[in-house]
């Protein structure tokens, strides 16, 4: 949210021209490929992207999570219903196809998945969280390596957003002008100025441990340890 409103701002509602530079195509992966030759800029969410369809020069910034933080941020947004995906009743894989979505195996038909999640504890509210992830969480391992994607991790860029959105910018290696805007608005939508936002509950690295049951931790690690390997994230 934070590179996207940052993105946004500087490129399309306070741009120069009256052309977009810069979408974000959630996980819709066609729209992706298809469209975004046409921008400056873009972002996806969700999803590897296959850089075999990925046309002429291109950099990617990649931002990483320790993905059980991941899962409890998620789990509490998506209680709220704050967005149309987790209000609408009886979802489908196709209708979360945008989002890269799993539809949990208990999800009832008449359900949102936001109502869903109110009516569990918030153990097997999580487990869903977990179930609803899948896709997102396999993506982890779908990552090409390439001296063309740099890794910033959330607990790095959490202590330091200018500082990462600068490198950022360094590793995109954005004309001086546009650097100049971007850093303005980078400044201005940075955390410590955005404390009364719908999306920010509690932005600590490391809520996990509070919230994962010892069982969850185990499971969680039988199923996706590979991942906190890969990324260097501690399994306990």
């Amino acid at each position: 949210m934070y590179f996207l409103r940052t993105a946004n701002a500087a490129l399309n509602t306070f741009a120069f021209s009256r052309k977009k530079e810069y979408e974000h195509f959630e996980s819709i992966q066609g729209l992706f490929y298809n469209k975004m030759s046409q921008y400056y800029l873009c972002s996806i969410n969700s999803f590897a992207p296959d850089i075999e369809k990925i046309n002429g020069d291109f950099r990617i910034s990649r931002f990483v999570r320790d993905p059980r933080d991941l899962i409890v941020s998620g789990y509490f947004y998506h209680k709220k219903g704050a967005e149309p995906w987790f209000r609408f009743k009886g979802p489908t894989e196709e209708y979360w196809a945008a989002i890269n979505g799993h539809v949990p195996v208990g999800l009832p038909p008449e359900d949102s998945f936001a109502e869903y999640l109110n009516k569990l504890d918030q153990s097997h509210g999580l487990m869903q969280e977990i179930e609803f992830r899948k896709y997102h969480l396999e993506s982890f391992r779908q990552w090409p390596e390439d001296p063309r994607i740099k890794i910033f991790k959330y607990e790095d860029i959490i202590s330091d957003q200018v500082g990462a959105f600068s490198e950022i910018l360094k590793h995109f290696q954005i004309k001086k002008w546009k650097k100049k805007k971007l850093l303005f608005f980078a400044k201005k939508y940075a955390l410590q100025n955005r404390k009364r936002d719908k999306h920010i509950r509690d932005p600590k690295a490391g809520q996990w441990r509070k919230y994962f049951t010892p069982e969850m931790n185990k499971d969680f690690i039988q199923k996706y340890g590979d991942i906190l390997e890969q990324y260097n994230y501690p399994k306990q």
